[in-house]
């Protein structure tokens, strides 16, 4: 005869048997980065990191061809902030740094000179500067919205970064992008609950990833294969003309059913 439990063993029961299902599912939720918080006197709570929003890169101007020097110096201005805000100028001094340090890491340029002892970003003087720098090209920019959620609501960024020649002042790249991160949110259920995390400073979370979308961009411009020059195109059509290329000829088909003539037996006379 079975002994009799207490029903107040039930509860440990289906703790004990939740927790049998957490430690069994403990690598996949490594995996996909989660945490989870554990206590028998309250539900389980599943964390999450938050993500990054946001929409590809808006490029407004972009140039035809590579630059004539393959290997550019570049002179990188703090952005200017449009709207009205305390201490623009640290708010446009430290976008623009986040920015100019990931495009270090993703090693875009082999050389890249951030200017903070400067005023914010404005054509002129920024062509000006990078002319005696001797760089050959500025990049430069503006914060056109940013608000700090922190913790409690959502933070966004909106950045427009351009770039110009130094030699002939012309605007040779034009993006702009704007990213957004939701505060963290609670969704309770039942048996367990979920939560977002994000991190302390999300303005520069926001940052780093535009940096990274934009960067990924003047990445593949800059390591595309150099433009061919009027003579190589000129050789490439005078070669074709002369020796048009043609397909290859086909081997020789080998009939279907001569490996059974060979196979079969030749007739006794």
């Amino acid at each position: 005869m079975r002994p009799f439990l207490p029903r107040r063993s039930l509860p440990v029961r289906i703790a004990a048997g939740l927790a049998l299902i957490l430690l069994s599912g403990c690598a996949t939720v490594q995996n996909i980065e989660e945490r989870t918080s554990f206590d028998l006197s309250e539900k389980v709570v599943f964390y999450q990191d938050q993500w990054v929003q946001r929409m590809p890169p808006e490029v407004h101007v972009q140039p035809a061809e590579q630059p004539a020097s393959y290997a550019p110096a570049v002179l990188f201005i703090p952005f200017r902030v449009t709207q009205s805000m305390d201490d623009p100028g640290m708010a446009g001094y430290a976008t623009a740094r986040i920015i100019w340090q990931t495009w270090l890491s993703m090693q875009i340029f082999p050389a890249m000179e951030f200017t903070g002892d400067t005023v914010p970003f404005r054509r002129d003087r920024a062509l000006e500067l990078g002319r005696l720098r001797n760089a050959d090209i500025v990049i430069g920019g503006f914060v056109t919205h940013l608000y700090a959620g922190g913790t409690a609501g959502d933070s966004q960024l909106a950045v427009q970064i351009e770039a110009y020649d130094t030699r002939s002042g012309q605007m040779i790249w034009s993006m702009a992008q704007s990213g957004l991160m939701p505060a963290s949110r609670t969704t309770d259920f039942f048996l367990f609950a979920t939560r977002t995390r994000i991190p302390s400073n999300p303005l520069q979370a926001i940052a780093k990833v535009i940096a990274m979308d934009t960067g990924t961009i003047l990445q593949n411009w800059i390591s595309a294969p150099p433009p061919k020059t009027r003579l190589e195109k000129l050789d490439e059509s005078a070669r074709d003309a002369l020796f048009p290329e043609r397909d290859p000829v086909p081997p020789p088909r080998r009939p279907e059913n001569s490996s059974q003539e060979q196979q079969a037996p030749r007739p006794a006379f």
